[in-house]
Order: structure tokens, then sequence, then C-alpha cells
């Protein structure tokens, strides 16, 4: 080998040792990546074919260009986008139960199933708005709020036309029944609290006495059930007793006649009294709501 091709090879190893140191910088300085100076090391370590195989791959991926992956279509990912697409979320938002939505949803699934709750009739949601309101969602509470103001205003409206036309003839039978039923449907909403519902509780056993009166047979059970929970609230024990019993009389073949006396017995402390009416209630060959099973599994366990 002469001088010149001698000149020559160190002349290639030195342009291939600048090349190598910088592309080590200026792609360490755009990346922050290691694996720099490995390529680096092996355009050192390789001089000329090395580069040229890196030059050539490059020359390659310019002209065959990949499109940009979409980490959001792979695996999980894209199973998750696509369940989200075939999702009608606001359709599912309506079949979930209210109860569910306030405690484990966001603000905004809040909020929308307050709105598809208020454009139906909300007469007999009146408790689930009652929660609406303790929700710690602002605006969630002033949906709940401006609605019970709402329902609450036409129903007073509803009582004091009933309480007129009850007051001109509180003998006339549809005038009571419809009274009265209007006065339940308010006391087994749930909406009602505190002095509220002890308001309407006095006028509705205030109701119950004089249909008592003038038409006690018109009496059914649900309206009794109410009697003997209202009795017991305003402290007359021994009426809301008296009740329970002449409701377990009147349909002995009713599973509600006995739930009224195992109510009273629970809680006026009758332990015998209450194990009898069990075991009553166990051999009437009734068939029991889910309500009545599930009492009858505890109780009968203790």
């Amino acid at each position: 080998m002469n001088i010149s091709e001698t000149m020559i090879v160190w002349l290639v190893l030195i342009v291939n040792f600048i090349i190598a140191v910088v592309y080590m910088t200026v792609m360490y300085l755009r990346t922050k990546m290691r694996y720099v100076f490995v390529r680096g090391a092996i355009m050192l370590l390789c001089p000329v074919t090395a580069l040229c195989c890196y030059l050539f791959s490059y020359i390659l991926s310019m002209i065959f260009k990949e499109e940009d992956v979409d980490y959001a279509n792979l695996s999980l990912d894209k199973t998750k986008k696509e369940f989200e697409q075939e999702i009608d979320k606001e359709a599912e938002m309506k079949r979930l139960p209210i109860e569910e939505v306030l405690t484990v949803s966001t603000a905004k699934d809040r909020r929308e199933a307050m709105i598809n709750l208020l454009k139906t009739d909300i007469s007999d949601s009146m408790g689930l708005i009652r929660k609406a309101i303790d929700n710690e969602d602002p605006e969630t509470v002033h949906y709940a709020a401006s609605a019970m103001t709402d329902i609450m205003s036409k129903f007073t409206a509803e009582v004091n036309r009933l309480q007129a036309v009850y007051d001109e003839d509180r003998t006339n039978q549809e005038v009571n029944e419809e009274f009265i039923d209007a006065v339940l449907r308010i006391l087994g909403s749930g909406a009602l609290l505190g002095v509220e519902e002890m308001m309407y509780l006095y006028m509705y056993t205030g109701l119950m006495e004089n249909l008592a009166k003038y038409y006690p047979a018109a009496i059914t059970g649900e309206q009794c059930a109410m009697m003997v929970t209202a009795l017991y609230k305003e402290g007359k024990s021994q009426e809301a007793e008296k009740w329970a019993e002449l409701s377990l009389e009147k349909w002995p073949d009713a599973e509600q006649s006995y739930l009224n006396v195992l109510y009273i017995k629970y809680h006026l402390g009758k332990e015998e009294d209450f194990y009898r009416c069990l075991k009553e209630l166990a051999g009437s060959g009734l068939a029991l709501s889910r309500k009545g099973l599930d009492i009858m599994r505890y109780w009968m366990k203790r």
C-alpha cells in the first residue's frame, strides 16, 4: 500500500469518526434516546459499512413511507374504542336506576339523569328527587330543588282544592276517597320529612277516621297499612295496634295484613306476639312478595 492509499484510508476513517460523533450528538439532543450511542459505536467499529447500511435503510424508509401508528386502535385500546362507539350512552343512562347514577356517576351523568327524569311524570319519583337535593353536585341540586318546588306547589294546590270540597260535605264518599288517595300518594313518595311529614300524617289519620265513620266497608288494605304507620308515628300506639289487628281480621289472605301486625308488634316490643304472627304468616300458604320472603328468612333464623 503506497502513501496515497494510506492517506485515503485515514481520511475515510476521520470522516467516518466525525459523522459518527455528529450523529450521536445531534440525535441524542433530538431524541434523548440512548440507542443513538449504540449506533454511533457501530459506525466507529464498522466504518463506511455501517454508515452505508443506515443511509440505505433511511432512503428505503423515505421511499416506502409507513403510515403513523394509531395507538388508540391497538389491542385493548381498540376494543375499548369499539365498545364505546357501540354504546348509546344516553339510552343506557335512562335504563340505569337513578339511585346508582346519583351515587357513582360523574357530575355530567347526574345532570343528564336528572334532566331525563324531569321529562317524565315525576309525581311517583319524589323520593328520588329528595335524595338528589342532598347531592354534592350544585347543578344537580338546583334541578332537583326546582322540580321539588314545582311538584309540591301543584300538590299543595290540589290539597287545598280537595280540602275546600271536603269541608262542604264530609259525608261524600267520592270526595273522601279522592282526598285520601292524594295524601296517601304524597306520604308514600318519600318526599316529606320532619314537621311537613307529620302535618300530612295528621291530615291522613283524620280523613281515614272520617271514612271509617261513614263508609267503613270502603277502606282498602293499602289505606289501612298507612294508617298503622301514621298512628304509630303520631304516638298513638294502641290505636295503631287496633288498626293492624283489624286489617288482619278484614283481609286474612293478604300479605300486607300480616306485615301491618309485624310492624306494630315489633315497634311495641311485643316479641311473643311478633313471632306468633310470623309463624301464622309462614303457615298461611300465601305467595309472598320478595319483601315478605326477606322478612321471613331474616326473623326465622334468629
